[in-house]
């Protein structure tokens, strides 16, 4: 849906108050009805059933946002991955495949999920989120998602290096966001190498695939109160970087050959930002 009025203005915030309840009120009744549902799943079917079912419920929560007119858009890179669920099914990869993305709110999560879902995606989030919120903190008991503790520093390594094997094997891929914190206010922070360090002592050779997420922070510029009404938010898919060439220049040193991999990744994602959307 486009729109004549900008999402920040005025008439954005009125406009909001009516669609507002509307979104919280579907987001709510998801996550409750799926959180029964998804633990009979698991228990009578098993994780790949559950994780079929954690993808339906982020396609509904995905769609609660067109109930104030918030709109998704999706771009990508003629060099990038395709990532089309039709093409892309859940054929063998040739190496695993991490999507690193810069973050921006809660609301980045379930278009990504949803849309990157032939790729059995495993998510790395925030140990917060693993208690008193239904359907999602399931997840994290199921190993659909990977806690990680941000004042723990040990943990969160053993957790990365813990996944690193787990998808050596598993045919599983990762979407992490390693600026460890939302930005607010869209401006992007440092990304984080060490998680990516762990990953690869398993994974040497990994695909990174930079995702550049666009506006999501506007979604909670006022709190939830309201969300703006009719918010693009962005999301451009850009090309993939390959470890197997930085790991050759750092003579194998997988610690500097990650740092290099993510200071590429951080710099595709700013430079798209900060390119100027007609």
């Amino acid at each position: 849906m486009n729109t004549h009025f900008s999402p920040n203005s005025k008439t954005s915030r009125w406009l909001g108050w009516l669609g507002t309840p509307l979104y919280l009120l579907a987001f709510g009744l998801i996550v409750l009805v799926f959180d029964p549902c998804l633990r009979l799943v698991h228990l009578v079917f098993g994780y790949e059933a559950h994780q079929q079912g954690i993808r339906l419920m982020n396609r509904l929560l995905y769609g609660a946002l067109w109930l104030n007119a918030c709109r998704i858009s999706w771009n990508r890179h003629p060099d990038a991955l395709s990532i089309s669920a039709s093409t892309s099914g859940i054929a063998q990869r040739p190496v695993p495949r991490i999507f690193v993305a810069n973050h921006q709110s809660l609301n980045d999560i379930p278009p990504l999920i949803w849309k990157l879902r032939a790729f059995r995606l495993v998510l790395v989030s925030k140990a917060e989120l693993s208690k008193g919120i239904p359907s999602i903190s399931y997840n994290f008991k199921t190993g659909g998602v990977i806690a990680i503790q941000r004042r723990n520093p040990q943990q969160s390594l053993e957790a990365m290096r813990k996944l690193g094997e787990r998808i050596a094997s598993s045919g599983e891929n990762i979407l992490y966001f390693p600026e460890g914190t939302r930005a607010r206010d869209g401006q992007s922070a440092v990304f984080r190498s060490g998680g990516l360090e762990q990953l690869m002592l398993s994974n040497p050779q990994v695909e990174l695939v930079p995702v550049a997420i666009r506006d999501s922070w506007r979604l909670a510029q006022w709190n939830f109160l309201p969300i703006p009404f009719g918010q693009t938010i962005r999301f451009d898919v850009l090309p993939s970087i390959f470890s197997k060439e930085v790991l050759q220049q750092c003579d194998g040193h997988v610690g500097k050959a990650a740092r290099l991999l993510m200071q590429s990744v951080q710099e595709a994602i700013v430079q798209q930002l900060n390119h100027e959307i007609s």
